[in-house]
């Protein structure tokens, strides 16, 4: 950014919420009193699902004196330049969301392309921000929901927690945390209950110690996040 001509930008470190996954970062950036988790793994924000850029523009909404709004990083990109003022215009708030990394790591059979995903996001990014400041925004924040794991080489059997979550209820399973009630304890996991995360609700949360992964079917294991690792949890705010 700084490359670019007549832009300055700042960086400073945010902590993610614990589990560091999707959607309760998504949530967590969102105004709010309260967040949930679901059995399903969705969260609550005050209440109101926040699954999906509609429902989180709602939230935005309803907490932005002088209106928010959400909107997806594609369709930002793709108004012409009066409807981008307009939007800018009618809102006080306006979070743009961008999906391509996460699209890439979380499959199986794109994982290994995520340092290209990240590249090319770094560049989408540039575009956006070019964007917003040709329709007169001048206050830019760029963040994340969470960071990652990413080990170019084959996963070894080492790298898996030696342990098999379970419970009284196992309700959400990743390759990085559990959600469930009355789950037990193992020596590998270290064991949450919502409220040691600031989460509202009777949710536990176990996550694997270090680094090491979950065994999932049919899920990628390179491309991983939802624990309490650095990579994970320490994200960058760029002002």
């Amino acid at each position: 950014i700084r490359g670019e001509d007549r832009y300055d930008a700042a960086i400073a470190p945010m902590l993610a919420m614990l589990p560091s996954y999707t959607q309760l970062g998504m949530a967590s950036l969102l105004p709010n009193q309260t967040l949930q988790l679901t059995g399903n793994g969705t969260v609550l924000v005050d209440d109101a699902s926040s699954q999906g850029t509609e429902n989180r523009g709602k939230i935005l909404a309803k907490a932005v004196p002088g209106g928010g709004t959400a909107i997806r990083s594609d369709d930002l990109l793709a108004l012409n330049k009066e409807a981008c003022r307009e939007l800018l215009r009618e809102h006080h708030v306006v979070y743009i969301y961008h999906n391509r990394i996460d699209a890439v790591g979380d499959k199986k059979d794109s994982e290994e392309r995520v340092f290209e995903a990240v590249e090319k996001t770094l560049e989408e990014l540039i575009k956006v921000i070019k964007k917003l400041t040709a329709a007169n925004a001048n206050n830019m924040l760029i963040t994340s929901d969470h960071g990652f794991i990413y080990q170019r080489r084959p996963i070894d059997a080492s790298d898996f927690a030696d342990a098999e979550p379970a419970g009284e209820e196992l309700l959400y399973r990743d390759r990085r945390f559990v959600l469930g009630k009355r789950l037990k304890t193992h020596s590998s996991l270290r064991l949450f209950k919502a409220e040691a995360l600031g989460l509202a609700g009777d949710m536990e949360i176990q996550i694997p110690k270090s680094i090491n992964r979950l065994r999932l079917k049919g899920s990628g294991s390179r491309y991983v996040h939802g624990g309490a690792s650095l990579q994970e949890i320490i994200l960058p705010v760029i002002r």
